[in-house]
């Protein structure tokens, strides 16, 4: 059973965040990477839902904590999944899906800055525009590397993929699934 070393986890966050190339490289080679990305959508999507009102008490409930975590999984996947699917059959791009969910999961806690945006902004859709751009840098910089598209295109996957994502979601919400 492997231990997790929270250090390098937050080492390569800071790589990943700071678009450094040694970061995407050992996520493409480094299947443990997979499990640290987890920890860190899992986390993030904790912190996300304290910073737009749950409260400790909410997330003490363990159905409305697995709720939260799950809602923060299928975001990463369906992600993961357009993305991926838009670089690779739209854009010509290479790279595996695995190497696509760790980029996306390294890139995730950005997301953390929708909740100051929330506070600065009441417009909704600046708040997703400035709150989630830093994400779309980061993961556009990792499909860049995974993908081997240039910088054109992979901006295009990552905003293609955070499109796709929002009408799934809006199509699923419509029919009360999440």
């Amino acid at each position: 059973m492997g231990v997790i070393h929270l250090g390098v986890v937050f080492s390569r966050l800071l790589q990943a965040v700071r678009l450094d190339r040694d970061a995407f490289v050992w996520m493409e080679y480094n299947d443990r990477a997979t499990g640290d990305a987890a920890l860190l959508v899992g986390g993030t999507s904790i912190l996300l839902a304290l910073g737009s009102g749950a409260t400790l008490g909410d997330l003490i409930n363990p159905f409305r904590l697995l709720s939260v975590v799950l809602s923060g999984f299928v975001l990463w996947l369906i992600y993961t999944g357009a993305t991926y699917l838009i670089s690779t059959y739209l854009l010509g791009g290479g790279g595996s899906f695995a190497t696509f969910l760790r980029i996306t999961g390294f890139a995730f806690p950005t997301l953390l800055v929708l909740i100051f945006a929330n506070i600065v902004f009441d417009n909704t859709f600046l708040i997703l525009l400035v709150g989630g751009a830093w994400f779309i840098v980061v993961v556009a910089s990792g499909v860049m590397y995974a993908a081997d598209l240039p910088r054109d295109r992979a901006f295009v996957a990552a905003i293609g993929g955070w499109v796709a994502y929002v009408i799934l979601q809006a199509i699923l919400s419509g029919i009360r699934i999440f």
